[in-house]
C-alpha cells in the first residue's frame, strides 16, 4: 500500500503525524522520537511532574503531542572559552533547543544539530581577551543539566524544558541571560527528575500508532 500523505484519511493514515514525520527522519528523528515518547509517558501518568505542568495546562500530554520539531543545522557547534575580570574561565556551550514563549499547541521546537541534544563531546574555542585570533582547545563534554549530551535523559530534560516555555510555565531565558536558563532547568528537575530517571514502562520507540 502507498504511504499516507498529509490530509489522507482511512486505515492507511497515521494517527500521530508528528511521530510519523520523526520516524521518517532516520537516526536524528529516532533520537527526537525516543525523547518525545519518554515525555509523553511521563505526562500521561500521575506524578509530580505532570501535576506541575497542569498548573498551566489541564491536559499537558495532549498539548505536547501536537508539537513539531525542526533542526537548526547552522547552529553553533563549539564551546566558547573566555576569561572574566578575575581571570576565571567561563564556558559557553552551544544552545540545545529553542521555542517561542507561550506559543501553545502546535508550536515548533527547534533543536540545534550541533548541541547537546545530539552530541556528548564537542570542540572548544578560546576567545582572545583583547582581539586577536581564536584558538582551538581540547575537546569538552557537553550536558543538559546533570545529564551527558546525546543521552535519553538529556534529551527528555531538553524537551520538558522547552515545553515549559510553550505553555508559559517557565519564564523567558533567551541566551541564558543572568543564568535564567540554568535556573529554569533546575526548576524542571525539581519536579521531574524522578520521572526522567525512571526506567521506561513501555516500548513506544518508532511504533507508529
Amino acid at each position: 500500500m502507498s504511504a499516507a500523505r498529509p490530509g489522507q484519511t482511512g486505515c492507511d493514515a497515521p494517527k500521530d503525524r508528528v511521530q510519523y514525520d520523526l520516524a521518517a527522519m532516520g537516526k536524528t528523528g529516532q533520537k527526537i522520537l525516543r525523547a518525545r515518547d519518554k515525555v509523553l509517558e511521563i505526562l500521561e501518568t500521575e506524578n509530580a511532574c505532570t501535576a506541575w505542568y497542569r498548573e498551566k495546562d489541564s491536559n499537558p500530554a495532549e498539548t505536547f503531542r501536537t508539537l513539531s520539531y525542526a533542526l537548526d543545522r547552522r547552529g553553533e557547534e563549539v564551546v566558547h572559552v573566555s576569561r572574566d575580570a578575575e581571570s576565571q574561565y567561563i564556558y559557553r556551550d552551544p544552545y540545545v533547543a529553542r521555542v517561542g514563549q507561550d506559543t501553545g499547541a502546535y508550536a515548533t521546537i527547534t533543536l540545534n544539530a550541533g548541541g547537546a541534544f545530539f552530541h556528548a563531546l564537542t570542540t572548544t574555542v578560546i576567545d582572545p581577551k583583547e582581539g586577536g585570533v581564536w584558538a582551538f582547545g581540547s575537546p569538552r563534554t557537553i550536558k543538559v543539566g546533570p545529564y551527558p549530551g546525546d543521552s535519553e535523559a538529556a534529551q527528555t530534560l531538553a524537551l520538558l524544558h522547552e515545553f515549559g516555555h510553550v505553555i508559559d510555565l517557565l519564564p523567558l531565558d533567551f541566551n541564558n541571560e543572568d543564568g535564567k536558563s540554568v535556573q529554569n532547568t533546575a526548576e524542571v528537575l525539581r519536579f521531574c527528575r524522578a520521572e526522567i530517571d525512571s526506567k521506561p514502562r513501555r516500548n513506544t520507540l518508532s511504533a507508529l500508532r
